[in-house]
């Protein structure tokens, strides 16, 4: 009995088993063809140079080289000392300078402080005149005389100075240069660093300098010089007029002749030459001061080659005195209470 249970038992068992094997797995399905695609490309940027700066270097005759052909300008000049004579004593300076010019109507203003000075010294070019003012007195010349005031700007330039790029100085994109002892043309300094910025039509906009060796400006011994120089207002619409001193000191009750040079005054005198001849001279004051308003008064002397006229009017007093020359005369007039 048992044996039949157990073969009834196994032949189940196998008839389990056979229903448990695993059959055929089932088929993947194969995956669908990826659509093609148009490939895109993105452009690398091409990075940005900074163009190098092209060397060439500077000859500039003198830095105010160029400044006539603009119609004004103002020049601001600032020059400092500070070293130590033979002796060794410390010795310091500065002076400042500041020239204006007008091409219409041709016009030029210097205004000087510097050591020793007191004051102010202003020198003035108006068409063919020239006026110097120091010291309260002022001086009126003709025009040949004022050829000086063309040469006041700095007549110091640079042969082989580096370029080293492009600065905008006063509105105008300028040259910028750097220069050393040997490209600088002033002399007498044993070291030299400077800067100096020019317009593309060749004239120096700016210039700043320091340098060391002798004082080149005064003699005064040896130290470290520095300076600044720039142009300002450039073509900028402004007048120079007749210095105020100039105005005040010239009465205009006083009859000048028409041809008078050389011309000085100061707080009641005024003194020129004039190519009128001597007698010519004493008739035109003895006839154009009482036109003036002016009477005779006592005093009065003529010799060969001097005259003295004396006038007064209104509690004020006037002494013409008139002197003959190698040609023409000179004439000199004081006046006071």
């Amino acid at each position: 009995m048992l044996r039949k249970f157990l073969a009834l038992f196994v032949a189940t068992m196998a008839l389990a088993m056979a229903a448990c094997k695993p059959g055929p797995a089932p088929a993947t399905p194969s995956p669908s063809p990826l659509a093609k695609e148009t490939p895109t490309f993105t452009p690398t940027p091409i990075p940005q140079l900074t163009p190098t700066p092209v060397e060439e270097t500077l000859e500039l005759e003198k830095i105010s080289a160029g400044l006539e052909k603009l119609s004004s300008y103002r020049i601001q000049w600032v020059i400092s000392f500070d070293g130590k004579d033979k002796a060794g004593n410390p010795v310091k300076w500065e002076t400042q300078w500041l020239e204006e010019h007008t091409a219409n109507p041709p016009a030029r203003r210097l205004t000087f402080k510097g050591p020793e000075l007191e004051g102010s010294l202003i020198l003035v070019q108006i068409g063919d005149k020239t006026y110097v003012v120091a010291g309260g007195s002022c001086f009126i010349g003709a025009a040949p005389e004022t050829e000086a005031l063309s040469r006041f700007s700095p007549d110091f330039g640079i042969s082989g100075g580096k370029f080293v790029g492009y600065d905008t100085i006063a509105g105008i994109k300028a040259k910028h240069y750097t220069f050393d002892e040997k490209a600088f043309t002033g002399g007498g300094f044993l070291r030299v660093k400077g800067d100096v910025w020019v317009a593309p039509e060749g004239y120096a906009l700016k210039e700043t300098l320091e340098a060391y060796g002798e004082d080149i400006f005064y003699e005064r011994g040896e130290g470290t010089l520095k300076w600044a120089w720039e142009v300002m207002d450039i073509n900028q619409p402004f007048t120079i007029e007749v210095p105020p001193e100039c105005a005040q000191m010239q009465p205009q009750d006083i009859p000048i002749l028409a041809d008078a040079s050389e011309m000085m005054t100061a707080t009641g005198f005024i003194s020129y030459k004039s190519a009128t001849p001597f007698q010519e001279a004493v008739k035109f004051y003895k006839e154009q001061m009482p036109a003036k308003g002016w009477a005779p008064a006592e005093g009065s002397m003529e010799m060969a080659n001097m005259a003295m006229l004396n006038f007064k009017k209104d509690g004020r007093s006037a002494s013409v005195t008139i002197q003959a020359g190698d040609k023409g005369v000179i004439v000199m007039i004081a006046t006071g209470q």
